[in-house]
């Protein structure tokens, strides 16, 4: 069998001998091979035996591995022993190959077979016909670009004398084009910041140059726009007014490192064109909703306007691919995380980091919370200035609404009365705070993450509730010192007034140096930040397209709400409620409440007795000095009505009212100070209250000059402190708005001694000449009827029914308050709060206003009430001079039906317009704002129905 093969039958060896470094020396041998005629022999003996196998590797076959063999000498200087050793040996390998010939021939491995082209001719002859290509793109680059070279350009491409530059060194430009960068094909233009070819044309090897133009004009779009985002970060940067901008430009800088690495360092080989392509469009789709986020940011931005726009970019791109919504949530995220950090801040749940931010600080801005003086107007022009903290609504984001915003700022105001005038209180030890672990304000995107922070939310709140339950019942445990880091558990301060020792010094120095020594870590930076991680997730992806997910997503127009309104809520209730409950048990709100109603509003009956004679008792001593006179020492009083001169002076005010507000004040079972002011007359009532002499303008002061005219009292007022704890519930509009109604009843106070007294006259003096004229007896019995009347309505009417509902009011929030948790029953939604009590304290008085008729658009009417009372003093200043005989005779032939004619015209009138104004307000059914018609009383038709009744039940003057 060895003799029908020939010399070169004995070299095709198998594949697998050509891998051993022995194998393959013999291979290259001639019929003298290394081993002698015997190594052939033995060859061919086993030729049959042998069968393909795959290649062994000597490195990691293991078991497998051939045995090294030391390099033998030359065939001619070869001994019959090394042949024989040689000859051995093969054999030995024969041996091997023939025991572990069933191993190998169940490997799975299959062999790729060439690939063939079928024809029929193949198939008829029996012979394999050679694949040619079918297309000239198959043929390689080089035939490509030796038919594009060929001088007739039969394909009409115009890319004969293009010049072709190195395929890897376009690349590498195009990847630097796409990041804004120089290159070795392009260069930028500063002038109109865009970039150029060097050479007016070139292409590569296998590609014409038009395809090579599209791929080089995104190149340049993508450029561009990186370049134009880079610039408008450092524009961000350099207006320093706003946080979140700031925020988003770091947003923007971590993306366009990740932009930055992708391009530059995963994708800086590219194997083709297509892939070198896909990278540049991947970065592309990374920047576009950033560039369309730049295009719509105003020349002028603030905090508000930058969280507003990111909000809408990201809320219109809600249903694009998932990659764009994560992103631009993660950016929203950290763009209002200044923003939150504010907010957090202003509510407690967060230490509040530098100064704090209080009433003294004006001017200062934090959020859309603001320190600012507010000139309050009433409706007569009437000006005064207020401090306080102010909601600014235009710095409000579009996306929080409004109810929120309001209650946050009601919150943050309420605590920071708390740790202005209780700094023991727990809500004002932010340890204390922090301890109960109060849920981070962040923006939750999807229903779990919602749910999971309203659990926290809940937990939080019944934590801190039961923290304020025990610090009232004495048994909370001291607070642990805060640190004053953001966030964490409070750490230990170490005092060391030395330093470190020098061992210690040696050893810090030396770990420096060991991890100074340390390699640079080849990860990006941009990958330790979870919006580079995000992006470069994105941009390592396929090209699939994952449309994003709204099953576990609520509509954008909720977000802000269920993502802060919880924690706003919640805290709303712990603060509110306490505040509240320290202006009722620490600053006896209610006390000063009632003291208002019972000397502006004339509650009290002693002051308006005493009040009422001091001032218009003839009998009493008159406090009026007169050289060489010395006082009596009896009972003082002004004598308005039985005195030339006028108005009385400061020291004559002083003596007649000494000791009438206190008096009254002790009778009514208040309590007060036992603190005596200097300078004052006697103990220090609740504010200060004291009589004190109005601010009058040039015209009002010459009104008051004259005792007989309604104004002679005007200038006399009852003054008011507000304490500064009380500033939130009594404001100063709330002090001009007793005030007016102060000097209203004081007017109606004088008309109703006035008219007592001349009915007392009348009947006491039934025989004088002068009255027995019907129409000067009818006067008087009218006058004093239609005064009675007003005066009744004034105090029972128009202010006692509204105020008995706002106490009413006041003592269920007090009963509600001395309860322990939240308020249940029907009203378990009511949550008081001292903004609450501000609101019906403003709306009782407004009720009282318009009883009254001291509203603007009634001013009419209560011209016409004061023409009215000015008719009656005109006559009692007739009936008085006339009884002293005082009166001139041009005086005493006036008709006396003439007074009693107008005074009824003019109830005619008033009564009309009374009747018309009950229609009016009854035909609109106006409600109150607050939609507490009912528990302020009754409606307004009704209150002048009941005006109507008492001044003319049986249409008297509508007859006549």
């Amino acid at each position: 069998m060895a003799g029908n093969h020939s010399e070169a039958d004995v070299f095709a060896i198998p594949d697998f001998w050509k891998t051993s470094k022995w194998l393959t020396q013999l291979a290259g041998e001639t019929s003298t091979s290394l081993f002698g005629h015997e190594l052939n022999a033995e060859l061919r003996d086993k030729e049959d035996n042998l069968f393909p196998l795959a290649p062994i590797s000597l490195e990691t076959e293991g078991f497998f591995k051939l045995p090294e063999f030391e390099d033998s000498a030359e065939p001619d200087q070869s001994t019959p022993d090394e042949a024989n050793d040689a000859a051995s040996t093969s054999s030995q390998i024969s041996t091997c190959v023939e025991t572990t010939a069933d191993v190998w021939m169940e490997s799975t491995e299959v062999v790729p077979e060439p690939a063939s082209l079928r024809t029929w001719k193949a198939f008829n002859t029996g012979q394999s016909v050679p694949c040619t290509p079918s297309f000239l793109s198959e043929a390689g680059a080089g035939a490509y670009d030796a038919l594009l070279n060929w001088p007739t350009d039969s394909l009409g491409l115009d890319n004969t004398k293009t010049p072709v530059v190195q395929t890897e060194a376009y690349f590498a430009s195009l990847l630097s084009l796409s990041l804004g960068r120089d290159s070795v094909f392009f260069t930028k233009n500063f002038e109109n910041e865009t970039f150029a070819a060097v050479l007016s044309e070139f292409r590569v090897s296998g590609y014409t140059r038009q395809v090579l133009h599209g791929i080089e004009k995104q190149a340049m779009q993508c450029g561009l726009t990186y370049l134009s985002l880079a610039a408008f970060s450092r524009s961000l940067y350099a207006s320093s007014a706003s946080r979140c901008a700031v925020a988003l430009a770091s947003a923007i800088n971590q993306i366009l490192q990740a932009v930055e690495h992708r391009v530059t360092v995963d994708g800086r080989f590219p194997k083709s064109l297509l892939e070198l392509q896909s990278t540049i469009k991947e970065a592309s789709v990374v920047l576009r909703p950033l560039k369309d986020l730049a295009a719509r940011m105003p020349s002028e931005f603030s905090d508000e306007v930058v969280l507003t726009l990111v909000f809408q970019e990201a809320s219109s791109l809600e249903s694009s691919e998932l990659y764009v919504r994560d992103a631009l949530c993660e950016i929203l995220q950290r763009v209002s995380t200044p923003w939150i950090e504010t907010i957090e801040e202003w509510l407690g749940t967060r230490h509040e980091v530098g100064l704090p931010f209080t009433k003294s600080n004006i001017g200062e801005k934090r959020g859309f919370i603001k320190v600012d003086v507010e000139v309050f107007t009433d409706d007569f022009g009437r000006e005064v200035e207020d401090v306080d903290f102010r909601l600014v609504v235009d710095k409000i984001p579009s996306f929080l609404p409004l109810e929120v915003a309001q209650s946050i700022f009601e919150t943050g105001r309420n605590l920071r009365f708390i740790r202005a005038f209780h700094p023991d209180h727990p809500l004002s030890q932010p340890g204390a705070i922090s301890s109960n672990k109060p849920p981070e304000a962040e923006w939750q995107f999807d229903w779990d993450a919602i749910l999971r922070f309203e659990k926290r939310v809940e937990q939080y709140k019944k934590s801190m509730l039961l923290t304020l339950e025990r610090s009232r019942s004495g048994s909370v445990q001291p607070s642990v010192p805060f640190s004053f880091g953001l966030k964490g558990s409070p750490r230990k301060i170490e005092m060391n007034l030395f330093g470190p020792d020098q061992d210690m010094m040696e050893q810090r120095l030396l770990e420096s140096i060991i991890y100074l020594d340390q390699p640079l870590s080849t990860q990006s930076q941009s990958h330790d930040d979870s919006l580079g991680r995000l992006v470069s997730a994105r941009l390592s992806r396929s090209d699939e397209e994952d449309a994003a997910s709204s099953d576990n997503t609520p509509h954008w127009s909720l977000v802000a709400l269920l993502s802060f309104g919880g924690i706003a809520s919640a805290q709303a209730q712990i603060v509110n409620r306490e505040s509240l409950r320290l202006l009722f048990e620490k600053h006896n709100l209610q006390a000063h409440l009632d003291l208002h109603r019972d000397f502006h509003l004339l509650r009290n009956g002693l002051f308006c007795s005493r009040l009422s004679h001091a001032l218009f008792d003839p009998d009493l001593e008159t406090a009026e000095r007169h050289a060489g006179v010395a006082m009596q020492g009896g009972v003082m009083g002004l004598r308005l009505g039985g005195r030339d001169t006028w108005p009385p002076a400061s020291s004559e005010l002083r003596l007649a009212l000494m000791g009438v507000l206190y008096e009254a004040y002790e009778a009514g079972g208040g309590k007060s100070s036992n603190v005596t002011k200097m300078g004052s007359d006697g103990p220090v009532l609740p504010g200060d209250l004291s009589f004190a002499v109005r601010d009058l303008s040039e015209e009002e002061i010459d009104m008051c000059m004259d005792p007989d005219t309604l104004e002679a009292l005007d200038f006399l007022r009852l003054s008011y402190t507000t304490p500064p704890e009380l500033t939130g519930i009594v404001t100063s509009l709330h002090l001009m708005h007793y005030d007016r109604i102060f000097k209203l009843l004081l007017r109606t106070l004088r008309m109703l001694y006035v008219v007592n007294q001349l009915y007392r006259d009348t009947n006491n003096s039934r025989s004088n000449a002068w009255l027995e004229d019907k129409a000067s007896y009818r006067f008087v019995r009218e006058a004093q009827h239609f005064v009675s009347s007003i005066a009744s309505y004034f105090l029972d009417s128009g202010i006692a029914l509204p105020w008995q509902a706002f106490d009413r009011k006041l003592d269920g929030i007090r009963t509600e308050l001395s309860g322990r948790g939240p308020c249940t029953g029907d009203k378990a939604t009511f949550s008081p709060s001292p903004t609450q009590v501000r609101d019906m304290h403003s709306l009782v008085l407004e009720r009282v206003l318009f009883a009254l008729f001291l509203r603007k658009r009634q001013q009419s009417v209560l011209r016409l009430l004061d023409e009215i009372f000015t008719i009656i003093l005109a006559f009692a200043k007739r009936w008085r001079l006339k009884a002293l005989g005082k009166v001139d005779e041009g005086a005493d032939r006036l008709d006396p039906a003439k007074p009693y004619a107008e005074l009824k015209k003019k109830l005619q009138v008033f009564i009309t317009v009374c009747r018309g104004l009950s229609e009016k307000a009854r035909a609109s059914g106006k409600k109150s704002a607050a939609g507490m018609v009912e528990d302020f009383g009754i409606g307004d038709d009704s209150l002048i129905a009941q005006l109507l009744t008492k001044l003319d039940l049986g249409d008297y003057y509508c007859r006549h």
